[in-house]
Formats: structure tokens, sequence, C-alpha cells
């Protein structure tokens, strides 16, 4: 559909105001559940685009004007929003005269039913007096304009500062993103942002309410003299009590945003990371991590939500507490309460008391405010990467240059001078030492050293990304960067490759072939518009490493910086792509190579050695004679050089979907969500997930008792007033002294003011405990879920479920069921009052009723459909704000940030979609509402006086005065209602992640299975006709393997890409459960035991090193298991030691987010490190050595030699030259186990599939491991 209705209703102004151009929409959604494309476009004002340009002009101006010292946000916000902010503040000032007006005129309608025989002209006048008051009700209509133009503010508000915080992450420097976390600065941009959206519509009654002060106060004198003065005491007496809970609101609150940041980047990790929690088995330990951050976190959201609530309760009962002591004082002074002042003054302290509570509210927002805007503003003031100027011009000791294309190619090229770089920006932490070098087109480059020894920190000077300290980097021509770590974005392959750029066919075919992925895009079912997934998902390592240098050479660059791109795949790929791509495609171009593939060296122009940050030999003969890689001598007298054993002959096949297969299967799912009305079910669960039915029913009889009592208290003083009009009266309670019935007065009004605070505090507790119990529930699930899981989802699906669902739950749904509930059972107390006071008004309030609950039926069915497709449509902007902070290096080497800014507002604006059709929804069903309550007091005022004399004058009079504050009270109530119905998705979506799949027990069950506390001790293990798949409906991506490996034997895995090494792992640690055959460890069947006895009884080194934020220690011990001294000794067996002991804190010293702080070699490292702590009898290395260097490579192989000799060693293998002395080597093929011998034996074999994957090694390597193969056989 998606059809604009806005436009067919544009010149009639009824239409706009009523937002008849919705009711197409609402009858479909009525008809059927919504998708996106039924949704009508966002106006043009709502343009994420447009409110990006607008405020980021305002902005530059004043960041260049004022300097960020001394910069405005504020001011640039009112800039942008100055006309809009100012109708909002006319449109409340209107409100406020209307119900000034309203109160006046009510005062001499209760007049009327005082007098005992009213004449023909009273009768006349009372009539006159009701017209005017029914017709001022119908100016409510300035009510819901209010709300609809605060609303939408904050919602564009919210938008402009999103935008803002994307565009500032595209500019931080390296050095800034490794002192700002990924969930501190989603958390910005999604609680503390969305926090606009509620705050707008209390803003204009900073003027507004002390303005209705000053004119209540003066029309009160009129009536009880000096006692008018009580209100201006009561409210001038609170304010400063206001101002300290509002203060320790947002002290509390501040504290909570810290601790939320927090949660959020742990739970990054854990999600990031989660296949390496599964495989150490270390669930546990960051559950505790994740429970102790919860606690505290809701410690602070309960305490803040408390003060709040105090608050709230405070400006909803200040009303009763100063008509209370109005009118006692102006009683004790002698003045006759009749039914004209009493109800005048009540209405005018009831509508004072709205205008209050939004001035409360707004003194709370504006704190809130104050913690969001402060860390906003933090964050939009942090330090930018330093702007590069279209002209080559010096900044200090340091050149900047252009990186747009140069006409003349003889000038492209890189010239550093004495560089010298930290990434402290601190002379005593150097990464960097007295570097230079020249490269100009036509020449290659080749980068070589030892982990951690600044190649990858020299091309991100380069880049710019890290200012120099001292020297000179000049760069002249475009600029491709293929990174280290491949970034792959969540499109289809092609569009990874274009990277924004036009598709050219020739050119397109040339650079898929120079990297080797034309038989992979064969074999796709889609081909190259097949979808990767979020970071690449369903791609290899080798394929995600090749279609990140696709895009680098697709770019027709001058300059290339390539950072170690032929590690991730095999020998023949590796060839191919140098062969071709590197000094093919790329011959002419100016091209910076960081390898640590030695025979390629000969073939570079040149080669810079970097040992510890310093340039250490240029000449090619002198790298390959020098060891310049660290690797052993017994290695290099070996000859052994890198080789890997993938071909890309078969590089993907359809058995093996979790190495790299592409199928629909692996594409990502849409989210799901759910249909039709929030179950009762939900709603059952929230409730009694936060202390059981017992307590819920106890709070909620809490609210409907003390509303009780606040009806007995308002019958009280209009029987009072009643009392002193009527001189026959002769009641009980007439017969009481004023002094008598001012102490039942105080009685009952401290009774439902105390009731009051108690109830708003005890429903904090109940639905605060609720979220705590279905967060820890959730997180409990998602840390047991199947790996399948986050293979299918992305990270940003899941991380909006633990930031804004539950941000929700903490905060914004707790308010408005308070509201829900206050306001509910206060109108049912008006209707009960009203029908007391006129028995005709039953017929006419099941008559509104009925049409209450079909107008809100017909009106939910849409709009829980909006806020469903609201929520899934702030994932992507979340996803894409994750992705950004991690490809950003690669992001702005292309100069590709207008692109991924103009998706930004592509994903903006799908929300907005969602999102202003809510607020439009709202506010029709709030016009609807309003127009029957004035259907409602129409009635209640005209029949009140046509039948005066035959009802309680005291109860029609209270009815009526109840009857001018429904409209908005009982609006109040459906719109929260329905609100509450609305953001129930956020628990129902909690709720189902709570209810996920979970792998099998993590203990074995029962206590007497569980394995010997010394299992294994030998290491034996035996495979019987293993089946493995990675989900139940999914292919067989391994078929009966059968084999032994004996107690310590070393044993490699080798295969194509997708024959079932990583399959087999993953069958070994249960990552799925096998569909067939048995794994027996030393004796005893690893399917029958809990995951935790058989994970943490296998060591592991995996592919990818993933380090947690936190310090050394808690990434090798999270358990606390190991003294200082055994951490130590692991360090230095990993050659670590000295590393640790050269940070400030040592074994305490902070990694930061990911482990950047480390290379991906000590990254590495420091997984063996922890694997030797286990100490256990066997460990697996899968492809562990894929993405280190030689030396590396050399000090695991050493350590497994000398550390590991007693245990058994399975080695998922990724240079032949790691297994070749190996005891036996596993060779799998299409999920098959094909061959399994020692090597030299299989080598003998003629039709050795071992054999055919050295031969492709080339004659000379291959006979190298030939070799190596024979001399460990004779050893044997």
């Amino acid at each position: 559909m998606a059809k604009n209705y806005r436009n067919f209703f544009k010149y009639n102004i009824l239409c706009r105001i009523f937002f008849c151009w919705v009711d197409p929409l609402l009858w479909v959604g009525c008809c059927q559940s919504l998708s996106q494309s039924d949704l009508t476009p966002h106006p043009d004002e709502c343009d994420s685009s447009y409110l990006h340009n607008k405020f980021n002009k305002y902005w530059s101006h004043e960041l260049a004007t004022r300097g960020p010292a001394n910069a405005r946000l504020w001011w640039v916000i009112l800039k942008c929003f100055w006309w809009r902010s100012l109708l909002i503040q006319i449109l409340t000032l209107l409100l406020v005269a209307v119900f000034l007006t309203q109160s006046e005129i009510l005062g001499l309608v209760t007049d009327y039913f005082s007098l005992e025989s009213p004449t023909a002209h009273d009768t006349n006048s009372a009539y006159l007096y009701a017209s005017l008051l029914v017709l001022m009700s119908s100016s409510v209509v300035f009510l819901n304009l209010v709300f609809y133009a605060g609303r939408k503010f904050g919602g564009l508000l919210r938008i402009l500062l999103t935008n803002a915080i994307y565009f500032k992450v595209l500019k931080l420097s390296q050095m800034t993103l490794g002192r700002v976390t990924m969930g501190h600065v989603i958390n910005i941009a999604s609680n503390d942002v969305h926090r606009f959206d509620e705050s707008m519509i209390f803003f204009p009654f900073y003027l507004a309410f002390p303005l209705h002060l000053s004119v209540v106060v003066y029309l009160l004198y009129l009536k009880i003299q000096w006692s008018s003065m009580v209100p201006v005491s009561v409210i001038l007496l609170s304010i400063p009590v206001l101002i300290a809970t509002s203060l320790l609101y947002s002290k509390f609150r501040l504290k909570a945003a810290k601790v939320t940041d927090n949660r959020i980047k742990v739970m990054n990790e854990i999600i990031t990371g989660i296949r390496v929690i599964k495989m150490y088995g270390w669930e546990y330990a960051f559950s505790q991590l994740i429970n102790k951050i919860r606690r505290k976190e809701v410690s602070f959201a309960l305490a803040s939500l408390s003060v709040l609530h105090l608050n709230f309760a405070y400006s909803l009962r200040a009303q009763n507490l100063m008509l209370f002591l109005s009118l006692s004082i102006f009683a004790l002074s002698g003045g006759v309460l009749n039914p004209g002042i009493v109800f005048s003054t009540f209405a005018q302290l009831t509508f004072l008391r709205w205008s209050f509570s939004h001035f409360v509210g707004a003194m709370l927002y504006v704190l809130e405010f104050r913690v969001g805007y402060k860390r906003i503003k933090e964050f939009l003031l942090l330090p930018e990467l330093m702007e590069v100027k279209k002209e080559s011009e010096e900044y200090g000791d340091f050149l900047l240059t252009s990186h747009d294309s140069v006409s003349d190619v003889n000038t492209n090229g890189i010239s550093v001078e004495n560089l010298t770089a930290s990434w402290l920006m601190n002379a005593d932490y150097i990464t960097l030492h007295d570097i230079s070098f020249n490269v100009k087109s036509n020449s290659l480059l080749a980068v070589v050293g030892p982990v951690g020894s600044g190649k990858s920190t020299l091309l991100q000077c380069v880049l710019k990304e890290l200012p120099a300290l001292s020297g000179r980097v000049s760069v002249r021509g475009s600029v491709a960067y293929a990174s280290q770590e491949a970034c792959v974005f969540s499109t289809s392959l092609r569009e990874n490759i274009l990277f924004g750029l036009p598709y050219e066919e020739e050119w397109y075919r040339n650079v898929v072939h120079a990297c080797a992925l034309e038989k992979d895009i064969s074999l796709l079912e889609n081909g190259d518009m097949t979808l990767v997934g979020e970071r690449g998902v369903t791609l290899s390592g080798g394929q995600k490493a090749r279609v990140n240098l696709a895009r680098a050479v697709y770019r027709k660059a001058d300059i290339y910086l390539l950072d170690d791109p032929l590690s991730a795949v095999d020998s023949a790929v590796s060839r191919h792509i140098f062969e071709k791509c590197v000094r093919g495609l790329l011959a002419e171009k100016c091209v910076v190579l960081v390898t640590h593939q030695t025979q390629y060296l000969e073939q570079c122009h040149s080669v810079l050695r970097l040992v510890e940050g310093k340039r250490v030999s240029v000449n090619i003969d002198e790298v390959k004679e020098g060891n310049e890689l660290g690797v052993d001598d017994d290695n290099k007298a070996n000859g052994i050089e890198e080789f890997k054993i993938e071909s890309t002959n078969k590089e993907l096949l359809p058995n093996e979907p979790h190495e790299g297969e592409f199928s629909d299967s692996n594409a990502q799912p849409e989210e799901e969500r759910a249909h039709g009305t929030v179950s009762l079910r939900t709603y059952f669960q929230y409730f009694k997930s936060g202390g059981g039915y017992i307590f819920t029913l106890f709070v909620f009889g809490l609210f409907i008792f003390t509303e009780g009592v606040t009806l007995v208290s308002d019958w009280w003083i209009a029987d009072w007033s009643e009392c002193s009009v009527q001189s026959d009266l002769n009641t009980s309670t007439c017969q009481l002294t004023t002094s008598e019935r001012i102490q039942v007065y105080s009685g009952l009004t401290a009774g439902f003011v105390t009731l009051t605070l108690v109830e708003g505090v005890l429903l904090c507790v109940l639905l605060i405990r609720s979220s705590q119990v279905l967060h820890n529930r959730m997180f409990s699930h998602v840390l047991r879920a199947p790996i399948l899981f986050f293979d299918t989802n992305p990270i940003g699906r899941v991380l909006n479920r633990f930031s804004k669902d539950v941000g929700f739950m903490d905060d914004i749904l707790v308010n408005k069921i308070f509201i829900m509930v206050f306001f509910g059972i206060k109108t049912t107390g008006f209707f009960l009052v009203a029908m007391i006071a006129n028995y005709y008004l039953i017929i006419l309030m099941v008559i509104l009723c009925t049409i209450f609950v079909s107008m809100r039926w017909y009106y939910i069915s849409t709009a829980r459909d909006i806020k469903r497709l609201e929520a899934i449509a702030r994932s992507p902007i979340y996803s894409h704000l994750s992705m950004t902070l991690q490809g950003l290096s690669t992001i702005r080497s292309y100069s590709m940030q207008s692109v991924m800014i103009e998706r930004m507002h592509q994903y903006q604006n799908t929300h907005t979609q969602a999102w202003y059709l809510f607020i439009v929804t709202s506010r029709w069903f709030s016009m609807r509402l309003d127009g029957c309550v004035f259907i409602f007091i129409t009635t209640i005022v005209l029949s009140s006086i046509s039948l005066a004399q035959t009802f309680n004058a005291a109860l029609i009079s209270l009815s009526l005065t109840y009857a001018m504050s429904l409209m908005d009270d009982y609006a109040f109530f459906l719109r929260s209602s329905t609100e509450v119905e609305n953001l129930m998705v956020s628990p129902e979506r909690v709720i189902a992640y709570g209810k996920l799949e979970v792998e099998a027990s993590l203990e074995t069950l029962p206590e007497s299975n569980k394995p010997p506390s010394n299992w294994p001790d030998k290491g034996n293990i035996a495979l019987n006709d293993v089946c493995y798949s990675h989900s139940v409906d999914g292919p067989q991506v391994l078929t009966n393997i059968s084999c032994v490996v004996p107690s310590k034997n070393k044993v490699g895995i080798v295969g194509r890409t997708g024959a079932g090494k990583t399959s087999l792992i993953s069958a070994l640690f249960r990552l799925a459960e096998p569909t067939g055959g048995s794994i027996v460890i030393d004796g005893i069947n690893a399917n029958a035991l809990g995951l935790h006895d058989l994970r943490k009884n296998i060591s592991i080194i995996p592919q990818d090193p993933v380090l947690f934020g936190g310090s050394i220690r808690y990434n090798l011990d999270p358990f606390q298991i190991y003294n200082d001294a055994d951490i130590w000794r692991a360090l230095e067996q990993v050659q670590l030691k000295s590393v640790v002991e050269g940070l400030d804190d040592g074994l305490l010293s902070i990694i930061t987010e990911g482990g950047s702080n480390f290379s991906v070699g000590q990254r590495q490292l420091f997984c063996l490190a922890r694997a030797l702590l286990r100490n256990n009898p066997i460990l697996v290395l899968d492809e562990a050595t894929a993405n280190v260097d030689m030396k590396t490579d050399g000090i695991i192989q050493e350590v497994i030699r000398e550390q590991f000799s007693e245990c058994t060693v399975l080695t998922v293998a990724h240079r032949l030259n790691t297994v070749m002395d190996y005891d036996k080597i596993m060779v799998l093929d299409k999920g098959e186990l094909v061959e399994y011998d020692e090597p030299h034996l299989l080598l003998c074999q003629s039709s050795s599939y071992l054999g055919q994957l050295v031969d492709q090694t080339g004659p000379v390597n291959a006979k190298k491991l030939r070799d190596i193969a024979f001399l460990s056989h004779q050893r044997k």
C-alpha cells in the first residue's frame, strides 16, 4: 500500500487537526496484519538527511565560532527547532487559559444547585453557564495538539542526535575508540537519546505553570481571601524538596546509565565470543559477571524510580493537599464554604495539579535530560581524526597530504621520514620509532616482522588513523586498504566488493578472478547476489579475506595497503592472488604488502623489516638470511615455509554450511514478531515474575483502597459545603463543628497521601523485580542457546533486546503502568460517583463504555502492529552503528563515509515511518476518546441542571467537578493503557528469548553418572560412525566418521575448505548434538556427559583469538582457580611475560574491548596460555596458526612439543609443515573420512588425497614436506 494519505487532506485543516488522513491505514490494520510496505511515508520535516544537514550546519558554526570548550549544544538544538518550540509554548498557554475559564464557569453552575427555590432567571442563567462550560470543554483539542507537537518534537530531536552521534563515530580517532566501548556508544544512541521522545511535552510548563499559578492565586483571593496563598506556599515549600529529590533521581540515573553501558559492553563481548565461551565452559563465569552487573543496575534503577514515583505521588496529590489547607484555613477564619467557592476552588486546583504535575515532570526530565545531554555532548566533543587538507600542509612535525587521485601517476606514492608514533600519544610508549621509506608507482614494498612489531600500526599511520609524534608522512594518490581482520558488511557479496561504486562488468570479473573468488561464486545459489549475513557469518575466514581484498582492488586506487591478505588462504590460492592480483592487476600501482610469507619476497622491489617498532633491514637477502620473522633454526634448516592446505578447486561444498556454504538457510532470517494482541499469558508472566500473584494483588488492592479513601475525602468536603448553605438539613454530619470536620478531613487527607506514596514505591519494587527476573531468564537461555542461534541472528538484533527492550522494562513501562493503574482506578471512582448522583447516566455510561471498548479494539489492532514494526526497525540502526565501529578504518580508507551516512538515513527513515504513525494513531485515538467524553460531559451538565431538585446537590456538584477533569484523566488512562499494551511488546520479546531452546545440561545427570575426577587420564578418543549436522533440519556435514586416536598421539586434520574439519571439532565439543554414532573418550561416551564435564576437560586454541574486556588475569582465569605464580609461568612459556610485565598494572592491566590493545598474534598466545593453565590431556587446535606470523607459529609449535608432549593433540592444519611430523593425519573430504594414517605411509600411496594436497604446494616445497614426513617416520 504505502500511500501517502496525508497529502489527500493537505488543504483540509480540520482533517489535519483531527488526523482523519490516517483512517485508511487503521482500516487496513483492523482487517490484516500490517507490514512495512503498508506504512505511509513520513513527513518531509522528519527526513533524516534533512535534519542531519540542518544540525550539521549550526553545530559546525558553533564549533568554529566558540570552540569545543564553549560549544552550546542546547543553543544549536534551539536554532534548529525554535519555531516548533514557540508553537508548543503558545498551544500550552492557550490550554491553560481554557482550564482557568472552565473552573470559573463551573463555580457559577454549582451555585445554582445550592438554591433552595431557583427562579426562571436563575435556571436560564444556569443553562447559559452550562453551555459555555460545554463549549470550553470542546477546546480540549489544544491538549491533543500540545501532546502531538511535543512528541513529534522529541522524535525529531532523537533522529537529529542519533545522526549526530553516528556522524561523530565516523570521525573518531583510533585513540579515542580505544577509550570508548561499543556498549557505551550504543547505550547513548538508544537509551540516552530516546529520553527526548518523552521529555519534550513537559518543557513548555516551565513558563506555563508559573503563569497558571499566578492567575489561580488571584482568582482564589477573590473568593477565599488570604487562604488563596496556601497553594503558593505549598508549592514554594515543595520546590526545594522536589529539586533535592530530582537531583537524587538524576544521580541514580547517571549511575544506572554507566552500569548499563558496562552491561551492554559485556553482552556484546559475550555474543561476539560465544563460541569460545561455550568451548571453554565459561558460562558460569560470565553468568556471574552479568548477574553482578545487573544487580547493581537494578538497584540504581529501583532507587531512581522510587524517587521518581515519590515525586509523582506528591504532584498527583498536591491538589488535595492544597484544597485541604485552603478550605480549612478559610473555614477557621470564619468563611462560609458554599458550593460555588468549594467547587470552583476544587476545579482550579484540579487543573493546577495537572499543570503542576507536568511542571514536576519537567523538573525531573530536565535533570535526566541533563544526564543524557551531558553524555551526548561529551561524546560529540571527543577528539576526532585530524582533518585532511586537499593540498599538502605541514602540521608541526608531520605532513598530511591529499588522498584524491593525482593525474600524474609518476608522482603517486608514499614517503615516510623519521616517523615515530604511539597509540597512547606518549613518548614513553613508542610503537614505531624513526621509520623512513619511500614507495612509488610500479613498486611493491613488503613489510615483514614478528608479532607486535608495528606492521599494522605503520599502515594506520599511512592512513592517518594514527597521528605521528614526530616525522613526516606524505601520501599522494587515492588509497585502498585491505585490513588484517577482514571487514565484511551485512549485504550481498557483490555489494561488499563494489562498496558504493558503480558496477563495471569487465573490471569486476577481472577482480573476482584475480582474488580467486570465481569458484566460490559459481557454487552460490544466488551467485554474487547472495547475502553474506552480519560480519560475513556465512563465509569462511579465507573467503572473507578474499572479499576484503577484492573490495580494495576494485577501487582502481593509486596506492594499495594490504595488511596480510595471504595468511587466511591456502598456498595455491596464495600463489594465485600474489601472481594474478598483487603482481598482476596491481603491477603498475604503489603497493605496500604486510606479509609473513617469505617465498614472495624475491619478487618484491623492496622489503621493510620491523622489530619492536624499529627498522632493522631493508635488503631482501638480509631478510631471508637473517631470520627476520623469528623462525626457529630447526625449522629454517628444514626449509619450512608457510603452506596452507585449502584449495580453490573445491573451496565451497554443499555439505558444510558452517564452513562457508551459501544457502538460503544460512542467510539471516527476518526478525520474528508476534501478531495480534499481547496475550494475557504475557501479562501474567510479567507480573508473576515480580513477586507472585499474592504480592501483585496486594499492590493493586492498595491502589483501590487509596482511591476509596480519596473519594470519601472529596465527598466529605462536598457534604460540608451543602450543610453550610441549606439550613433545613439535619443529617448527622451537619451537626459536626468546624473543628471536628477539619479533624476528619485532615485524617482522610493524610491517609490517602501516605498510601499514594507507598503504593508507588511498591509498584516500582514489583515491576523492577519482574524486569530483573525476566532479564536473567533471557540471559540464561541466550547464553545456553545452540551456536546456530548466534550464526543466524545478528548481534544488533540480540543486543536490541538486552538494551532497548530491557531499558523499556526498567523505566518507561514502569511509569506507564503506574499512570494506567492510578488513572484507571481514579476514573472508575468518578463514574461511580456520577452514577450515584444521577442514576440516569448508567444507560449513557454503558453505551459510552461499549464505544470506548470498540474504539480501543479498532485502534489497538493497528497500533500494536505499528509498534512491533517500530521495534523491529530499530535493530538495523544499532547493527549499522556496531558494524561501522568495527570497520571504521576500512570505511574511512575508501572515503565511504557519505555512503554509510546515507545508509543510516535509510534505516532512520524506515524507523521514522513506524514511529511517526504510532504518534499520529495515538492522537487519532485520543481525539475520538475526547469526543466521547465531551458527549458525557454535555449530558451530565445539562441533565444535572434539569434534575437539580431531584438528586443530592453535593454529589451532583462533585460529579460535575469530576467531569471537568474526566476528559483529561480518562483519556490519560486509555492512552496509557494502549501505550502499556504497545510497550508490553518489550516483555513479550524478552519472554520469547527466555524460552529459547537450550543445549544439553551443563552437568552430568544423574550425579552417579559423572565421570571420575581424574577423567580423562589417558586421552584416548574413539569416533564410532559419527554423523553431524549444525541444525535439526540442516544437511549432514559429517557422515559415518570412524577412527581411533590413541593416547598421546598427535593427529593432524586436513582437507579442503568445506570438508568438515571445523565440524568435526564442533561435534567433539557438542556445539550441536551429533545426529548419529558416538564419541568415546577414555571409555566414556561423551554424548552422555554434561557439557561442562566434557568441554572443561578438553583444551582448545581457536582460529579467531577472543579476549574479553577486563584484566589479563580474568581473561586467563575467570574462575580464580590458579595463583599468580601459575599464571606468570604460563605467560613465560608463551613468551608474553615481558609484555605483561611492561604494563603498569601487570596481570591486572585492562584489556580493551575485543583485545584491541594487543596484536592478533599476541591474542593467540594468550589463548595458548589458557590451555597451558588447564593442563588437560586433550588439546585441540582449530587452525590456531592461520592468522599469525611464523615466529608466533613457531612459539605455538614449540610449546605444543614441550608442554603437551604427554597429551593427545588434534590439530586442524592450516600450514602443512605443522602436521607433517605428526603421528597420524586425518584427511576429510565432503564430510567423510577418506584417509587416516601416518603422513609418510599416506604419501607413499599413489592416489593419496594427502599427496594431492602436498603436490599443490609446488615441487620444491612438496619435496621438503615429504622429507619431514619421512624423517618423522624414521624416528618412530
